[in-house]
């Protein structure tokens, strides 16, 4: 875990929330047209300041290398790009299924929704299979401030452990595709259930939503996923909360190892080690990595 946020992922499971600010505050993260500077700079921790150093001091650079940022930078500057695992073999398809500007475009209309339900520091559950759906509701809980719990589905109707998850969990709302709402064994007059997908978000279209969209100022210390393991009819482990500056950190130490020539394997276990599951690095490490 990275300085900023030592101390913040210990804390206890439901007290643990985002610390926001105005928009302002933080450009490359507000503004709409995203800054890259500080984009080319080696990989680091030069922009935190030191544990006895009285707080953390991000620099515009450090601030663009966080994952919400950085898909803002990507979809300004290459919105045409396609984020691809360099052990991808179709480079046409990409990880995440979509170019930067649509994955941008999903990541803001699922915020505006969020945005309009619940405050910032909430709690989202993510039932998808992997593919864009997932990735456009992780990314929109990182742009509205909230935590990002996801409940990776093997295939899109495998949802027998949902209802387990969100007891365990207790999120404020869960994102689902429009095609697997009806079968979540959820209570619904105690969590609130929105369809999400590439057309539509709870009914309206992506692209209005995405226009209606409101920028957060969210700090590198804030909640932005929790890990949960579902261990069957034994219950679930919820993880503690890992912050936007942590996810950072992970996904510059992969980048690291796939510059060395790391095999997907390998990367796939440093990710595991530092509490990030397959199916999210494989959502963020693509938009780090690109270079088209």
């Amino acid at each position: 875990m990275c300085a900023w946020c030592e101390g913040a992922s210990g804390a206890p499971e439901r007290t643990v929330r985002p610390l926001t600010a105005p928009a302002s505050a933080f450009g490359p993260w507000a503004a709409d047209a995203v800054s890259g500077d500080g984009e080319d700079r080696p990989e680091g921790r030069s922009g935190r300041s030191g544990r006895g150093g009285g707080g953390p001091r991000a620099r515009s650079g450090d601030m663009v290398r966080l994952p919400g940022p950085m898909l803002r930078y990507r979809a300004a500057r290459r919105p045409q790009g396609v984020p691809v695992l360099p052990y991808d073999g179709d480079a046409a398809t990409g990880t995440a299924g979509c170019n930067f500007a649509e994955l941008d475009r999903r990541a803001r209309a699922i915020a505006s929704r969020l945005g309009s339900r619940l405050q910032p520091g909430s709690r989202v559950m993510l039932v998808y299979p992997q593919g864009p759906d997932l990735a456009g509701a992780f990314f929109g809980c990182l742009y509205a401030g909230m935590a990002a719990v996801p409940l990776v589905l093997s295939s899109p109707g495998a949802t027998e452990g949902v209802s387990r998850a969100v007891r365990r969990c207790r999120p404020d709302l869960v994102l689902t595709g429009s095609d697997r709402w009806t079968p979540l064994a959820v209570d619904r007059s105690r969590t609130e259930v929105v369809e999400a997908d590439g057309i539509r978000v709870d009914g309206e279209p992506v692209w209005r939503l995405a226009q209606q969209w409101k920028p957060v100022g969210v700090l590198p210390a804030a909640a932005a996923y929790h890990r949960y393991h579902d261990d069957g009819a034994a219950g679930g482990r919820l993880e503690a909360a890992m912050a936007h500056c942590d996810l950072s950190d992970v996904m510059g130490e992969l980048a690291q190892a796939v510059r060395l020539g790391t095999d997907e394997e390998n990367v796939g276990w440093i990710a595991a080690v530092h509490g990030v599951e397959d199916a999210v690095w494989r959502i963020l490490l693509p938009i780090r990595t690109f270079t088209g």
